[in-house]
């Protein structure tokens, strides 16, 4: 076990340092950098750079300089523990991640929430009546779901639960787990990955049922709710745990949208607003801390799998 996760760490930093690097060049060879942005929005408020001020301001951030020199500057700054600073108003980004992070990380737990104890339970249904009328009803019901870009579900859902059902009012801003407007987020958010879950369930399901052992344990005598809960579930969960850990990368780019519609000052927001203003530091960092969130996730659920399946070992 200690081999393999030093192997796994390892790895991360690479990955880690391959990604910032893709991220850092794409911004370095796009054709808006953040003094252009800047300068539109002071030509707004009647301010106006000419051309040798716009270089002195691109030589003051560094913006001038080679992409080994920019992307070495950054690097050091980062092994320092540095994010860097904001382009467009001067704030440091780590504190931004900071405040960001508890907005995305509860409703990325609600996602989850529901993905396991709706997802799976509804997919353990779907295979248990396997070529029923509930089976057809779960797995078509998912994916029409999956179907709905948010873009459209989104305003539909606040049209049926402010218009019509009025149990609530238009949500903007953060307010809390317990307010309506959290469980109805993580809800839109959770439609797409709950259809992928609900499916992988349903085969991994399917499949374990049809083995040897299984047959066995009925032929004892043993209840369905046992069979289901002994023999199949741990072994057939297993896939979909794997799943579940990849699913955070549809999570963080599906919560860009919902998150400007909601007003809510989450991770996603923060990466939209780098990405209209061009704000590098900001992208980069964003981006290199959600990279490496998801690597230690999937980590933490490669070092699960020997609790569902003793078989599995990392020795």
């Amino acid at each position: 076990m200690t081999r393999y996760l030093s192997m796994r760490l390892l790895i991360i930093i690479p990955t880690l340092f391959a990604t910032l690097m893709i991220v850092f060049l794409l911004g370095y060879l796009g054709p808006i950098d953040p003094v252009t942005i800047l300068r539109t929005q002071w030509a707004a408020q009647g301010v106006y750079l000419n051309e040798e001020e716009v270089a002195d301001l691109r030589s003051q951030y560094g913006l001038d300089r080679p992409f080994h020199v920019q992307f070495g500057t950054y690097m050091g700054n980062l092994l320092q523990g540095k994010f860097g600073y904001s382009f467009l108003d001067a704030a440091p980004i780590w504190p931004r991640i900071q405040r960001a992070l508890p907005v995305s990380g509860q409703l990325a737990l609600g996602v989850l929430a529901i993905m396991t104890f709706i997802g799976i339970p509804l997919g353990m249904l779907a295979a248990r009546f396997h070529n029923t009328v509930l089976d057809y009803t779960i797995v078509s019901g998912s994916l029409f779901f999956w179907s709905i870009p948010p873009y459209v579900l989104v305003p539909v859902i606040l049209i049926i639960t402010v218009l019509w059902m009025d149990i609530m009012n238009v949500p903007r801003g953060w307010k809390g787990v317990w307010h309506p407007s959290y469980f109805v987020a993580a809800a839109i958010i959770s439609t797409r990955s709950l259809a992928g879950v609900i499916r992988q369930t349903r085969g991994g399901i399917l499949e374990v049922m049809q083995n040897d052992y299984v047959r066995t344990a009925r032929a004892k005598g043993l209840t369905e709710v046992k069979v289901m809960a002994r023999h199949v579930a741990r072994n057939a969960l297993v896939p979909v745990v794997t799943s579940l850990g990849l699913l955070v990368d549809d999570f963080m780019w599906g919560a860009v949208f919902l998150e400007l519609a909601f007003n809510l000052p989450g991770l996603g927001r923060l990466f939209q607003q780098g990405l209209a203003g061009r704000d590098f530091n900001m992208i980069n960092g964003v981006v290199l801390f959600t990279a490496g969130m998801t690597m230690a996730l999937n980590l933490i659920v490669d070092l699960i799998y020997p609790l569902l399946d003793p078989r599995v070992t990392y020795d």
